[in-house]
């Protein structure tokens, strides 16, 4: 409660000099003081994060549902200080009964968590039951050490763990038949250690998802089955030892089918060695790693140019029930190809990506998580948008336990282009259907605005349960972006983009780093802009207050009722049956006024006044007309 009385003061405080100060946390401030970041929007001169390189050998036991572990981790504290105590991420101890979530899981799915079974750290064996040095606070474990982790040095780590594969009523991962699972949330984490909050003590309880530092990983996966095929962030490293014969020669190839429906109904051989096959993946760079298996998906393959020379492979795995998947490795490479080349113009960041058939709607690092999609539109719309998070949150490495709508909002928002003008060609119709993607996002918006569930933006995300956190992470943000894109102009909204993704992949953006950098690069002080949509109670309601005509001259007074600042879209109809269309853009309310006079030379009596339009949102479009 304390949490909510301290951030709704500030908020109200806040809003009493919305006009002469632009509001800044405390943190910001003292990372600005001491060089890790910049009020141009540039990483500071002191700008420092951890990093970890992970070398993995799990065993998934399919026959007692369980994931069994071994890990060794380096982990680099690049930060200036010396660390007192180290802090993990156990996330499969939300299965624990007794651990809070604010998401409802079947009692079926309760187990005893994450079993450590060893922890060494720099050749020190750690008493896992003294609770002195051993705490499990929610999904973290937190171990004080009596030798801190000296700054800028380099600490080994290993760790022996095991847990139970959930079922597939549990969020976001768990078993989905016998022989179909996908593993995420999986490996004991070093939790990230930054320049804003120092260590993040934040759980896992369901909603909000990722915040990881940016590390390397080399893992190895074994199983009980003879022919389960594992899909998992990162490349590959040994084909021509998993694979039979048959099945690495549709593997090399670019595209095509690499395991068929005929291929599974004949009981064709998948790997080379079965039960003693062991995967061998490698990623670099890259924020988290999963793996999914089934021994009865089909496969299919394409290969995207993301820029000359530039390759990401794209696999999607689905069940043979999954009527519209067959499509998704295609929409994929298109989608791909898109984010690379039009918007936001970055080439895609990794080398692989895969799609897998499971349940919901999941991203992971070269990984997706897709339930089965009843139509066309559903699975264009839900491919894309869990496809555009390679960007954000793991390219730019982004806080989502925070700040939701710095990865969720571009989610929604960079794809939308894209979800129109594929969904709109059902292959198997005659018939396009247009589907504005961007219309149902401000409808959601527009449902939540105004009410007592409209927090301000910058509320961390972790505080807020939906739908607040929801409105603010998704359809909120996505109308914020489009607003501003409409401001600055595309091609001056696409250069600042470019340069936020330019200085801050790899990295740990915060709020502040996305508002300064394009106040820097467009050249505006855009501070009045965020001050409103980020800080401060407020909805979007624009009234025509009065229109009047005098000499052929129309003069139109729009008030701002809501205080946000949205774009002013006026179509006049006139007697003559011409029609006038008038923009203008959000920074008409720059200044802080709250009625804005707009002049437009007529030849006809005036028959109609419609203000505003489907992409702008208004809460109230009664007082949008003068009929």
């Amino acid at each position: 409660m304390q949490k909510f009385i301290i951030l709704f003061l500030l908020i109200i405080i806040n809003s009493s000099f919305a006009q002469t100060k632009f509001f800044t946390p405390e943190e910001i401030i003292k990372a600005y003081h001491n060089g890790t970041r910049s009020e141009d929007g540039n990483p500071g001169k002191n700008y420092w994060q951890n990093k970890s390189e992970y070398a993995i050998s799990v065993f998934v036991n399919t026959k007692e549902k369980k994931i069994e572990g071994k890990e060794s981790i380096s982990y680099h504290n690049n930060s200036p200080d010396n660390l007192n105590q180290l802090v993990f991420r156990m996330y499969q101890d939300f299965a624990i009964a007794t651990k809070s979530r604010d998401w409802e899981v079947s009692p079926n799915d309760f187990t005893n968590g994450v079993s450590v079974k060893v922890l060494t750290i720099n050749g020190v064996e750690i008493n896992l039951t003294d609770d002195k040095i051993v705490q499990r606070p929610g999904t973290n474990m937190i171990v004080k050490l009596s030798n801190p982790l000296l700054s800028k040095s380099i600490n080994d780590i290993y760790v022996e763990w095991s847990f139970q594969i959930p079922n597939q009523n549990f969020p976001r991962m768990g078993e989905y038949d016998s022989t179909t699972y996908m593993i995420a949330y999986w490996y004991p984490q070093i939790a990230v250690y930054d320049d804003i909050d120092g260590w993040d003590m934040i759980s896992y309880t369901g909603s909000v998802e990722f915040y990881n530092d940016i590390s390397d990983f080399d893992v190895k996966i074994s199983s009980d089955r003879e022919n389960l095929i594992v899909w998992a962030t990162g490349v590959l490293q040994n084909p021509e030892e998993v694979f039979s014969e048959n099945i690495l020669k549709k593997y090399q190839q670019d595209s095509g089918n690499v395991i068929s429906l005929s291929d599974i109904q004949s009981g064709v051989k998948f790997l080379k060695n079965g039960v003693n096959t062991i995967y061998h993946y490698k990623a670099d760079n890259v924020p988290d790693f999963v793996f999914s298996a089934s021994d009865h998906y089909i496969w299919d393959r394409e290969t995207a140019e993301t820029a000359p020379g530039r390759f990401t492979k794209i696999n999607a795995a689905y069940n043979p029930d999954s009527y519209w998947f067959k499509y998704v490795s295609k929409i994929d490479k298109a989608v791909i190809l898109f984010l690379s080349n039009d918007f936001p113009g970055v080439p895609f960041p990794y080398p692989s990506m895969t799609i897998f058939n499971g349940e919901g709607g999941m991203e992971y690092p070269m990984m997706v998580n897709d339930g089965t999609t009843d139509n066309w539109q559903s699975t264009v719309y839900l491919t894309a948008h869990e496809t555009t998070h390679s960007y954000f949150p793991f390219y730019m490495g982004c806080n989502e336990r925070k700040y939701g709508w710095m990865d969720e909002g571009w989610a929604v928002y960079l794809p939308m282009e894209f979800q129109n003008r594929m969904g709109s060609k059902n292959p198997e119709s005659n018939i396009d259907t247009v589907v504005d993607v961007k219309v149902r996002s401000v409808n959601y918006y527009e449902r939540v605005a105004g009410t007592f569930y409209d927090v301000p933006a910058l509320a961390p995300s972790n505080v807020l349960k939906s739908p607040s956190y929801r409105n603010n992470a998704y359809s909120k943000a996505a109308a914020i972006y489009d607003i501003l894109r409409d401001m600055l102009g595309d091609e001056g909204f696409k250069k600042c983009l470019k340069e936020y993704i330019y200085r801050w992949n790899h990295k740990h953006p915060n709020p502040y780093d996305f508002f300064n950098t394009f106040s820097n690069v467009s050249g505006k002080n855009l501070n009045w802009f965020w001050q409103k949509w980020f800080m401060e109670y407020a909805k979007p309601d624009l009234v025509i207050k009065s229109s009047t005509t005098n000499n052929n001259i129309l003069k139109i007074v729009i008030s701002n009722e809501g205080g946000l600042p949205l774009p002013v879209e006026l179509t006049i109809k006139l007697a003559n049956n011409k029609i006038i269309k008038i923009h203008k853009t959000a920074e008409v309310w720059k200044d802080g006024n709250y009625t804005v006079t707009i002049t437009q030379q007529v030849d006809s009596k005036v028959s109609n006044i419609i203000l505003g339009n489907e992409h702008i949102p208004d809460i109230n479009k009664k007082n949008n007309t003068t009929e």
